[in-house]
């Protein structure tokens, strides 16, 4: 396998960040405000906006304060080299299935890889359930820090 003729699939970076984690409350969070700003003279409303706008502030604040270090530190990880590399071809690739929990798993020169497709971390997790580019036989490069899949690059 060559350095030259491969695709990038997936790269541990900013876009693969846990953004939705962080827009959500956000999303509450305006709109208990729109509701303290335009029901200026009803305390019932005022009283609703300040608890959803706070209960947003509150998951927003608890979100930050962990995804930001958790990714941080994965990232810093990946960007200073220390990860072990495993190229091989794609064995034993058990899809999600249909019903149940979204685990996928595989294995490259009998390294198992194990993920969820739902759960909210910067590693490789973003498999479309039973879409996703993660084939049996595809020629891989994977660069992981313990469970992290942290790129997949593709011959």
């Amino acid at each position: 396998m060559t350095a030259n003729n491969h695709q990038t699939i997936f790269e541990l970076g900013y876009r693969s960040f846990p953004w939705m984690r962080i827009i959500q409350p956000l999303i509450f969070l305006v709109i208990g405000l729109i509701f303290i700003r335009i029901f200026k003279k009803r305390a019932f409303y005022i009283g609703t906006g300040g608890f959803i706008a706070s209960m947003a502030l509150i998951v927003l604040l608890v979100s930050l304060v962990t995804f930001i270090p958790k990714f941080v530190s994965l990232r810093s990880s990946y960007v200073s080299g220390k990860s072990v590399v495993v190229e091989g071809i794609i064995q034993n690739f058990r899809p999600a299935p249909a019903l149940g929990p979204a685990t996928e798993s595989f294995s490259v020169n009998g390294i198992v890889f194990s993920y969820d497709a739902l759960e909210d971390t910067p590693c490789f997790h973003d498999a479309p359930i039973h879409r996703g580019p993660i084939q049996e036989g595809l020629k891989v490069r994977i660069p992981y820090n313990d469970s992290c899949i942290q790129r997949i690059d593709i011959f």
